[in-house]
């Protein structure tokens, strides 16, 4: 048998049964019923599937054009000027704060010698301070926090004394943890934060 007989016979033994299917379902009424449940429920899946790419096209269109809105009402707004006025004072206010300091190490001598000299003028009694500097992650590049661990005697008197020198001083002082207790002892233990701008000097230029 060729390969053309072997089509014609394959395909003359489908269009046998599917008139005999045709057949049955005449007769049987149950089954073609069924099969056009099924046929019903595969069309409302591709309708269903169909409708949720609709959806998502429709969302994402719409999101498209609500970022698009926000661009143009910001590009229509007139007080831009103000605003950056406005943030470059903050920023020079702010690094007014900052600490100024030619090296990590002048940085760390710095906090540490006002935190000694604030604290015994304030009347702290066995004063004590350790320094840690850190380079966090997000801020500008010559940027260090510089942060004090202190721990010393109080009294009320000594320690709202400090803590006024604290408020007063121009840099930026940050009192990040505070305890105080009088019994079993008196006890004060205080971190501080401060920032410091590394400030190096420049090279002169080799000639």
């Amino acid at each position: 048998m060729t390969a053309q007989e072997d089509f014609l016979a394959r395909r003359s033994g489908l269009l046998g049964r599917g008139g005999e299917l045709i057949a049955e379902l005449k007769k049987n009424r149950r089954a073609a019923a069924g099969l056009l449940a099924i046929a019903v429920l595969l069309g409302g899946y591709g309708v269903l599937l169909l409708g949720d790419t609709n959806n998502a096209m429709r969302n994402s269109y719409v999101e498209a054009s609500q970022r698009l809105q926000r661009v143009a009402a910001a590009a229509d707004e007139k007080d831009w000027p103000a605003r950056a006025a406005a943030s470059a004072k903050m920023r020079e206010a702010l690094e007014k704060k900052l600490w100024p300091a030619d090296s990590e190490g002048v940085a760390r001598a710095d906090l540490q010698d006002w935190v000694t000299a604030a604290g015994r003028d304030a009347g702290l009694d066995k004063l004590r301070v350790s320094i840690e500097l850190t380079a966090p992650k997000g801020l500008a590049p010559d940027l260090r926090q510089v942060v004090a661990t202190i721990s010393a005697v109080p009294t009320d008197t000594a320690l709202m004394q400090f803590l006024d020198r604290i408020e007063r001083d121009p840099h930026l002082l940050v009192v990040d943890r505070l305890h105080v207790q009088q019994r079993p002892i008196a006890l004060l233990e205080m971190t501080l934060i401060a920032y410091a701008r590394i400030i190096r000097p420049s090279r002169p230029a080799i000639r």
